[in-house]
């Protein structure tokens, strides 16, 4: 590489999906320079510029300045994914083209708080924040076919943070950079502040969650931040993430962050902050700027409601003293004070290299397992031997069917036959048994027969055979038609319950959450149909016609949420369909029983079944 010629940044402006910068060189002379939209480098950066290869751009570290931190050729990355047998490539990029600006903000749309807010759904604007910012997407790529998937947006962090302040009071010494301090005072925040890089937006697409791609997003964007991410030629340190839902779901651990404690809120200031401003008192930086919004927001709220600012202050009042503030509001209430109350939020950092991490080891309050809700494990067994489904069907009289009998020469009074067996299942704890067989060849009466309630059936129908085991049985079953999912979970068992149990199976979009089972998509409904199964306590699972309303790759994640569910929970699963090419890898059964119509059932291991299946088709 050539001699680096260095320069300082003058401005740089947004357009589209390009940043572009005015470069002064050391003679004051100008340079235009066009790069990614989300290039990390702002006014006053002291960049270097290969000459030879001028797209080889560097901003030169404050610390060290033998230390380049790349910002051009924009990062990329790839890694895979497998779905059952099928591998899909994960392709991480910043916005380096007007495609990707369009896929960012076809994917904004997914992060709820854009709505109404931040996005112009019209205008087709990107959401705008001060401060640095980087964007990495990820797209999902099969063959040919490149689609996106989501995105990871890091910012600059917050000022003022209680759990970081008092995790951070604990002193810090890096062994190799000129970064310490004893206090984490206004001097080392002002000094080292910058050393922390924030998670804002973690945003999937509907479709592909379930994948994990929110752990891949995570991931990459700590690689990308300990390579790339810099604020006035500072590398970080540490990471940091907090959101709302941490309460219920915890999601980063996985990635390595260790949970500090929860932010402070605005419960215990806000209505003292709001009457010292109403006095006139000056409005500084920081929290201040952002409660002269709530006064702001109040302030309208009185005058649409025509309510007296000094009452709402005192209802406000009470309102922070309840132990949960925002069931304390009224429906009209909630919709306009919820906007003024910040809760506390779980706060999670991570160390970016070793001195960080061994940091957290020492000091962070806990490693924060996993939180996220356990349910309850089956342990059941199924052992049924000589199972023997048989149909006997007295044949009506009417003329129409008397036509058939002679046509077909038919002298019998009734049809006895037998649909199903003798057969014997042994199934055990985090089993799946698939029953495989074409329309009519006995699926879904095999499954009933598995019912302990249905096994005496007296109608057409008579099941016979010795359980060696008790157990009971949970069909997928479709919910109540007119009831928001969320309140039916929650209603049944909690909130947190519920917000597991729907992430759990793939379903964690909000809009879905807050409406009825009959407006949701056929894909939508299957996966609250299969949390419903998550959140009963029934250690066995039947399932029939399985995923036979799914597009393929829907079907291949849930087949696969599906099998790590029943391992993880110790249930057993039952489940039938009868076209399963496309998704039975992911699902991966213990045992596959197979029906022919008018045939014997053959229960073989679910490499057998490939073996013979593959065997078939070629």
């Amino acid at each position: 590489m050539a001699k680096l010629k260095q320069y300082r940044v003058d401005s740089a402006t947004l357009r589209d999906h390009e940043r572009r910068v005015t470069l002064r060189d050391e003679h004051s002379q100008p340079l235009g320079l066009r790069l990614h939209r989300f290039a990390l480098l702002g006014k006053g950066d002291v960049i270097a510029i290969d000459p030879e290869h001028p797209r080889n751009v560097f901003t030169v570290s404050k610390e060290n300045p033998e230390d380049l931190i790349r910002v051009s050729p924009a990062f990329s990355a790839e890694s895979q994914i497998r779905v059952g047998a099928k591998r899909f490539t994960l392709q991480f990029s910043e916005v380096t083209s007007r495609e990707d600006h369009d896929a960012l903000l076809y994917l904004e749309q997914f992060h709820y708080k854009s709505l109404g807010a931040d996005l112009d759904v019209d205008d087709r604007k990107l959401s705008s924040s001060g401060g640095r910012r980087a964007v990495l997407l990820v797209h999902l790529k099969d063959g040919k076919t490149r689609t996106p998937a989501g995105y990871i947006e890091l910012q600059m962090p917050l000022l003022m943070v209680k759990p970081r302040h008092e995790l951070f009071s604990n002193g810090f010494s890096h062994s190799s950079r000129t970064i310490s301090w004893n206090e984490w005072d206004q001097f080392a925040i002002k000094k080292y502040v910058n050393a922390i890089v924030r998670i804002a937006r973690v945003v999937v697409h509907p479709e592909y969650r379930g994948l994990g791609l929110s752990k891949s997003l995570i991931e990459i964007a700590k690689c990308f931040a300990s390579e790339r991410w810099h604020v006035s030629g500072v590398r970080p340190l540490f990471m940091e993430i907090s959101a709302e839902m941490l309460n219920y779901i915890d999601f980063v651990s996985r990635n390595g962050f260790v949970l500090a404690g929860k932010t402070e809120g605005n419960l215990t200031r806000i209505v003292k902050d709001l009457v010292s401003m109403t006095k006139g008192y000056e409005i500084s930086s920081g929290i201040m700027s952002l409660q002269k919004k709530y006064l702001t927001h109040l302030e309208r709220y009185c005058a649409e409601t025509g309510k007296d600012f000094a009452t709402v202050l005192e209802r406000l009042e009470d309102v922070v003293k309840a132990d949960d503030p925002l069931n304390a509001l009224s429906p009209t209430e909630w919709l306009h004070l919820r906007q003024v109350l910040r809760l506390p939020i779980p706060y999670y950092i991570a160390g970016l290299d070793d001195d960080s991490r061994e940091f957290l080891r020492k000091n962070s309050i806990t490693a924060a397992s996993r939180r996220e809700k356990k349910f309850a494990s089956g342990g059941a067994t199924v052992s049924i031997t000589g199972l023997r489904v048989s149909s006997n069907y007295q044949i009506p009289r009417t003329n129409n069917v008397r036509l058939i009998l002679n046509c077909f020469g038919i002298q019998a009074t009734h049809l006895n036959n037998r649909v199903v067996g003798p057969l014997d299942i042994e199934a055990s704890s985090g089993n799946i048994i698939f029953i495989a067989g074409t329309s009519g060849s006995g699926k879904s009466v095999l499954l009933k027969a598995l019912d302990p309630e249905q096994r005496d059936c007296t109608g057409s129908l008579h099941i016979e055979g010795r359980s060696r085991t008790q157990y009971s049985v949970s069909w997928l079953r479709p919910l109540p038609e007119d009831v928001p999912i969320f309140d039916l979970f929650a209603e049944r068992h909690s909130a947190a319950m519920a917000l597991s149990a729907l992430s759990n199976v793939g379903l964690s979009e909000a809009f879905a959450f807050i409406k009825p089972f009959r407006l949701l998509s056929r894909g939508q409904r299957y996966r609250a149909m299969l949390a419903d199964l998550l959140l009963r306590n029934d250690p066995v699972w039947l399932i029939d016609e399985f995923c036979a309303d799914l597009d393929p790759l829907s079907a291949r994640i849930v087949a696969l949420n599906v099998r790590k569910h029943v391992a993880r929970t110790g249930r057993i699963a039952f489940i039938a369909a009868a076209n399963h090419a496309h998704f039975i890898d992911a699902l991966s059964p213990t045992q596959v029983i197979r029906l022919r119509l008018g045939g014997d059932a053959t229960a073989m291991s679910f490499r057998d079944y490939q073996d013979e299946f593959e065997a078939v088709a070629s």
